[in-house]
């Protein structure tokens, strides 16, 4: 469902769906976030958003329509919670944090979610990441709790494995 662009209060900054020809400006600004930046890694990744049934994706751009910033949501479905949405990125280019685009993003991401049925927004935000926290908590976002992050890297079946 496409939407139409959504500027801030002062016309600074405006949202849309992320496109596939973002992947470069996307790209840079995984750095940001302290992930390696793969321009070819992140043009599938962007691909895979764009094409799910449960994912979406937004850029913020400048009064010169470069992106400044990025938000992935997602529904997440929880047997136990759900359904809820998940906020699985959130970037703003650091020379333009304080401009109304993190708030124009997450505004964006929950409209989508409202518009999916999801009860709630949830987020992950690593530990360190203090100015982001301050950032959640001022948009009304509260810590739920404190957890461990487990991950298993997997790989093809080995062989001899049905």
């Amino acid at each position: 469902m496409s939407r139409p662009r959504q500027e801030d209060a002062e016309g600074r900054v405006s949202v849309r769906e992320m496109k596939e020809t973002d992947a470069p400006a996307v790209n840079e600004l995984v750095s940001q976030l302290g992930y390696p930046n793969d321009l070819g890694k992140t043009e599938t990744a962007i691909r895979t958003v764009l094409g799910s049934d449960i994912a979406g994706a937004f850029v913020a751009e400048d009064e010169a329509g470069r992106v400044i910033g990025w938000a992935h949501v997602f529904m997440a479905p929880y047997i136990e919670s759900g359904p809820n949405a998940e906020l699985g990125g959130l970037v703003v280019h650091e020379k333009h944090r304080g401009t109304g685009a993190g708030r124009a993003l997450i505004d964006r991401v929950e409209a989508w979610a409202r518009e999916r049925g999801a009860n709630e927004l949830n987020l992950r935000s690593n530990i360190i990441r203090n100015g982001a926290h301050k950032f959640y908590k001022h948009l009304g976002f509260e810590v739920q709790k404190t957890q461990h992050k487990f991950r298993k890297k997997l790989s093809p079946e080995p062989e001899g494995r049905p």
